[in-house]
């Protein structure tokens, strides 16, 4: 009977997701049966220590839920790959984690520390993975405790990392709104980055904030003067063009001082 354990157990932890894909296209008569089968698999896999078998049926599990199967029930297990320090298994439990988590899964509020450190790791693929993730399964408690750690991704080294860093804080700011203000410094000090990428996504975000309360971002009308005289990205001249069009009703000098510009545009 031990035996038999063992040797059925050995099989399990041999399937990977191209064997259950495979598996999938023989039982397409029968679909909701193997897959039944394959999670019972799947939760003993989840309880072995061994993060590698973990990370196996995690990503079977993120399979499984793109065809419309709850898997909420293994936030835990998903956490715990998230966690590894090997950024193999680590990408595994953060794409998971994005496809799957919601306001509503109180076991959140377990991710906190963890984010943070990948957030502040000197491994640009940890930093990377952790702000893609969180964009995903960002709740208002996570915004309110990480919105200070993502806010000094700002000055980072990095050009990838304060591009993510900017357009992160966009969702932070709709998720808790008092972070706004303590961090509009540095994200307007964004809009002179010396990375057209970084600037970009500073132009973005500021231009969006200021849809909602433009009246709010009218000081920034020199900046912005400057950076559509200056920018040779299209995208970024568009949001610009965009942004003064909600500016100029408040301010009817701008829009003598627009012509200029526009027409210069228009031409070239």
């Amino acid at each position: 009977m031990g035996e038999t354990i063992v040797f059925r157990l050995s099989m399990v932890f041999e399937r990977n997701l191209t064997d259950l894909v495979r598996g999938l296209r023989n039982h397409k008569e029968n679909e909701a049966k193997f897959i039944t089968s394959c999670l019972d698999d799947i939760k003993q896999e989840l309880k072995q220590e061994n993060v590698s078998v973990k990370a196996n049926a995690v990503t079977k599990l993120v399979y499984i839920q793109m065809l419309g199967y709850d898997i909420s029930w293994a936030a835990f297990n998903i956490i715990e790959v998230m966690s590894s320090s090997k950024f193999t298994f680590k990408r595994i439990g953060y794409l998971t984690a994005s496809q799957c988590f919601h306001e509503e899964l109180d076991i959140l509020m377990l991710t906190t520390n963890m984010v943070r450190k990948d957030l502040a790791s000197t491994n640009l693929y940890d930093s990377a993975v952790a702000l893609s993730g969180l964009s995903c399964f960002l709740t208002p408690d996570l915004a309110r405790d990480l919105a200070n750690d993502v806010t000094n991704l700002l000055v980072s080294t990095r050009p990838y990392i304060r591009k993510r860093g900017i357009l992160l804080l966009f969702k932070i700011f709709l998720k808790f709104p008092e972070a706004l203000r303590p961090s509009f410094p540095r994200l307007k000090d964004k809009l002179e980055d010396g990375e057209p990428g970084v600037q970009s996504a500073a132009v973005n975000v500021i231009c969006e904030l200021a849809r909602k309360n433009p009246k709010n971002y009218l000081s920034l009308a020199p900046v912005f003067f400057k950076l559509m005289n200056s920018s040779t990205n299209n995208w970024t001249l568009i949001k610009i063009i965009k942004l003064f069009g909600a500016l100029c009703p408040l301010e009817p000098r701008l829009g003598k001082k627009m012509i200029e510009p526009l027409t210069n545009l228009i031409h070239t």
